[in-house]
């Protein structure tokens, strides 16, 4: 009876231990995982907002008059992690690098063409452990 109890409790202390890890692994990675994420949404929603509105606007077309005018919304989360620049005069590309308080780091940069939707650079590949991209 007593060896009973203790292969239970160790059997418990096991379960609990590989549970523990598995979390602990799932709760690191995830941070960086969704910062991949919310950079490579929000280039999207940018390309897609200026073929959609920057085209036809009266002045130059800014990242401040985009989210100005409420053609992006992008979140506060989005803003704190990451600075976005429009490139060019009309803009054909979208640059984004992000802010010390991403948590894959700093100075990581993700670039999307705006005429092709083609987004490269850190964070697209969503699966991939990527490294710091040339700016």
């Amino acid at each position: 009876m007593t060896n009973d109890f203790l292969k239970t409790i160790l059997l418990i202390v096991i379960v609990v231990a590989v549970i523990g890890a598995a979390f602990w692994f799932i709760s690191d990675k995830y941070p960086v995982y969704a910062a991949k994420k919310e950079v490579v949404n929000a280039l999207k929603d940018i390309a897609n907002a200026y073929k959609r509105f920057g085209t036809s606007a009266d002045q130059t077309v800014t990242m401040d008059l985009l989210t100005g005018k409420e053609w992006v919304i992008l979140d506060k989360e989005t803003k704190d992690h990451w600075y976005f620049e429009l490139v060019g005069d009309p803009p054909t590309l979208i640059i984004a690098t992000s802010n010390p308080s991403m948590p894959g780091g700093r100075d990581r940069v993700a670039k999307c063409d705006i005429a092709s939707g083609k987004i490269w650079g850190w964070g697209t590949g969503i699966g991939e452990d990527s490294t710091k991209t040339e700016k």
